[in-house]
């Protein structure tokens, strides 16, 4: 059972106003804030604190005032500068998550969440964005979505608690006061924000158990928990190995090691989403999740270490069902969205794939494999070609929304290049038909105001010049016998090589069908970069949210 969320309430005014009419019926206070000295119009006392210590509100602190103005006990959360060069949205994600997560051990269950001085007010344009601006125009989401983040516990967590017959500790309410938000607003924004917040929580729970608790089998136990009673998202479940060598024959040679074993075998998960509006669809969207529930690496084994923490390689996935639980709380008109998710694991035994093979893709393609733990890309290509051809028949079928663009994504934790190269941040990158629609661009500004950011990579001539054949045995070749991290555009060629061997290619700029493909690499925004002592990191559920601000209006 997931973990729910609490109360969600916005207070359209100003702070002043709001702490003299409500302060007492929460059980805390919490004011975020950027200039300290703004801090003495909401909590009086703060001026002689300041007085008497020049560290004063440079860090999270509990102040209980003997007036009890505003109330008992006041928390104080600083954001932190705002308009350097590098400042961006996560000043408030980072603030609310720590703020958050002190709320809760000060024992508040219900606060009052109010600004000092919220941004609007400075006018901060920090010209981060490509085609927008106001950077901090979305700070109040960012923030109620901080909070929600650090109340979260996983599924795993949420069992382990019932199993002992002990609580976690959660918020009960938490009521926000946003001095720039107009009455009419509030319903929508709660909305947004709880649709987005469940999604990140179902991404979660795939995303951070180990490999047995969220198998392939496992996850699609949750899944049809999740969309039980969902009316507006199809979902349905391939289980038959023999239907999988089939339609996805690249995806069922990575699985092969794995079908020894019970337990572990695949399953792949379609889900369809249609706009109760099919005039209003502007994009048909697909989406291909990697979810390869543990990776060995197969017969070229991760060794020296680098296995731990593979129960990640799912996350892709985990992000595509988290989005679509997002969309069908949202429902929104504009778009019709598919998705694929391709949940193996890629093992280690006598029947394992291994390099030098060479495997017919369901474009017909030959696919001459060179490493096995290049295996997310073998179990997203089939699923790509399986959605060209879905699009090109949508095009072809005289329907309305069959004249909408279709825009192909592929979302996974793919390259440790990925990590080299961008830290601790998403990547996206485009074929020509998704440059002109623009859709990196989207993502990257979508993550940036809502604090989920994205780098724009490029795919270019070489990443598809690498690929090439060498002889007449093949048509494609898989990779190299090296590690991501040590080859040129270690993360861009994956996309050249999904491009050719599911026949993307073929619908370029000017052909004539031409369909979008954007690969996204979440290998550095899946989990945060840095664990606690020799534990696991954190899952994030990057990439719920900048999808989520753009493409569902």
């Amino acid at each position: 059972m997931s973990l729910s969320l609490p109360q969600i309430d916005i207070v359209a005014g100003q702070a002043s106003t709001a702490l003299a009419s409500q302060a007492s019926q929460h059980d805390g206070v919490v004011i975020v804030f950027t200039n300290k000295s703004k801090l003495v119009d909401l909590l009086p006392c703060a001026q002689a604190y300041t007085e008497a210590d020049n560290a004063f509100g440079s860090s999270i602190q509990l102040v209980c005032p003997l007036d009890k103005s505003p109330h008992a006990r006041v928390l104080l959360v600083p954001t932190g500068t705002l308009n350097s060069d590098v400042d961006d949205p996560r000043r408030f994600k980072d603030a609310a998550f720590e703020g958050g997560k002190r709320a809760l051990a000060a024992g508040m269950k219900s606060p009052l969440v109010c600004f000092a001085d919220a941004p609007d007010a400075q006018v901060v344009d920090l010209k981060w964005m490509m085609e927008e601006d106001l950077d901090y125009k979305h700070y109040l989401e960012v923030t109620m979505l901080g909070f929600l983040e650090a109340a979260y516990e996983p599924i795993d967590v949420v069992e382990h608690a019932q199993r002992m017959n002990k609580p976690i500790t959660v918020f009960d309410k938490l009521t926000f006061v946003a001095a720039d938000l107009a009455q009419d607003q509030i319903a929508t924004v709660v909305q947004k924000v709880q649709a987005i917040e469940n999604g990140r929580r179902v991404a979660k729970d795939i995303g951070n158990p180990d490999p047995e608790r969220m198998s392939p089998i496992k996850v699609v136990e949750y899944l049809e928990t999740v969309f039980k009673g969902v009316d507006n998202v199809k979902m349905t479940v391939i289980s038959d190995p023999a239907v999988l060598e089939k339609e996805y024959p690249l995806a069922h040679a990575v699985c092969r090691a794995s079908l020894q074993v019970p337990r572990h075998h695949p399953r792949f998960v379609h889900f369809e989403y249609k706009s109760p509006d099919q005039a209003s669809v502007k994009e048909n969207l697909y989406f291909v999740g990697k979810g390869v529930t543990y990776d060995t690496g197969g017969a070229d084994i991760k060794a020296g270490g680098i296995m731990r923490g593979m129960s990640r390689d799912k996350c892709g996935a985990a992000a595509v069902a988290g989005f679509f639980k997002t969309i069908a709380e949202l429902n929104p008109k504009n778009v019709n969205a598919t998705a694929g998710l391709a949940l193996v694991r890629n093992s280690i035994g006598s029947d394992a794939y291994v390099s030098d093979e060479v495997i017919y893709a369901r474009s017909g393609k030959r696919v001459l494999v060179g490493n096995t733990d290049a295996e997310g890309r073998m179990v997203m290509t089939d699923l790509l070609c399986e959605f060209k051809e879905k699009a090109v028949a949508h095009a072809q079928s005289g329907e309305v929304s069959g004249k909408a663009p279709a825009l192909l994504f592929t979302v996974a934790t793919l390259t440790g290049h990925a990590l080299k190269a961008y830290g601790g941040y998403g990547i996206t990158m485009d074929n020509g038909v998704a440059r002109r629609a623009r859709v990196s661009r989207r993502i990257y500004d979508a993550g940036h105001v809502l604090a989920d950011p994205f780098e724009i990579s490029t795919l270019r001539r070489e990443d598809v010049a690498v690929v090439q054949p060498g002889r007449s045995s093949e048509d494609v070749i898989q990779a190299n016998d090296r590690a991501s991290s040590q080859t040129d555009r270690g993360h861009q060629y994956p996309a050249g090589f999904m491009l050719l061997a599911s026949g993307l290619d073929d619908h370029g700029l000017y052909s004539s069908y031409p369909i979008g493909y954007s690969h996204l690499d979440v290998a550095g925004s899946a989990e945060t970069m840095t664990a606690v002592g020799w534990s696991l990191t954190r899952v994030t559920a990057s990439p719920v949210v900048a999808l989520t601000g753009a493409f569902l209006a």
